[in-house]
């Protein structure tokens, strides 16, 4: 790696942050002007099993506000394990890793949290929000790699350990064998819980859309917990 790409990778990082936001508001940009009018994905998916859009759509959103309550505990159990100091950190934390709770499952389950959800919302646009969860992944490997690299040099064989048997963002079978000893250190602490609430608004959210029948009131109803977390998260981000 060339001085200039590790400058610009090390940046990526620290403004990961502004970069997510950056991809979310480029892409709902592009569905509002390249999509207008356009069938969401998930309208597409029911019409090519026969049911009708408004159907397909109250149903769908009833199913992203349960997806929001799974991705929201995840990613506030991930965030209990580590702190808010570490997780919003704009550099990189290399003086210690974890290996408990659903970091026995995979090695970043806060990203795996965020594409969840992600690609939620990309399936509520039309065709070409499917752009989004794309740019985040790779966006997201960016940001492992460099995470990994560090923590790879300051714990060497017990980190390289721990990769050969963890996957990296999606579980398999042998990381998924150990999901009851994973469970059994569940914990949320108010601090986990404050710090990581960024998609709890859009349950309420996705069940208010599911009774009109509108995304657009769910974005409304979940846009001020992902304001409040930016805010949140820039303020101890720039801590030293």
């Amino acid at each position: 790696m060339t001085a200039a790409s590790a400058f610009a990778l090390r940046r990526e990082f620290e403004l990961r942050i502004f970069v997510s936001l950056g991809i979310v508001a480029l892409i709902c940009t592009a569905s509002a002007l390249i999509g207008q009018g356009e069938a969401s994905s998930i309208e597409r998916l029911g019409l090519a099993a026969g049911l009708p859009p408004e159907t397909t759509r109250r149903a769908c959103f009833i199913l992203l506000a349960a997806h929001m309550i799974l991705v929201s505990v995840l990613r506030m159990w991930a965030g209990t394990e580590l702190s808010a100091r570490r997780v919003m950190a704009f550099r990189v934390q290399v003086d210690e890793f974890h290996t408990c709770g659903p970091y026995r499952l995979v090695r970043n389950p806060i990203y795996l949290a965020d594409f969840l959800a992600i690609t939620a919302f990309a399936l509520c646009l039309p065709p070409v929000g499917l752009l989004m969860p794309l740019l985040f992944w790779i966006h997201y490997e960016r940001l492992i790699h460099y995470e990994e690299a560090s923590l790879g040099e300051g714990f060497r064989e017990s980190f390289a350990a721990y990769a050969r048997s963890t996957p990296r963002l999606f579980p398999g079978g042998a990381s998924l064998e150990r999901f009851p000893l994973a469970l059994s250190e569940f914990h949320l602490s108010p601090e986990g819980i404050r710090h990581n609430a960024l998609y709890v608004l859009f349950i309420p959210g996705f069940l208010a859309a599911a009774w009109t029948g509108s995304f657009t009131v769910a974005a409304g109803i979940g846009l001020p917990g992902v304001v409040d977390w930016a805010i949140v998260h820039t303020r101890i981000g720039v801590r030293k």
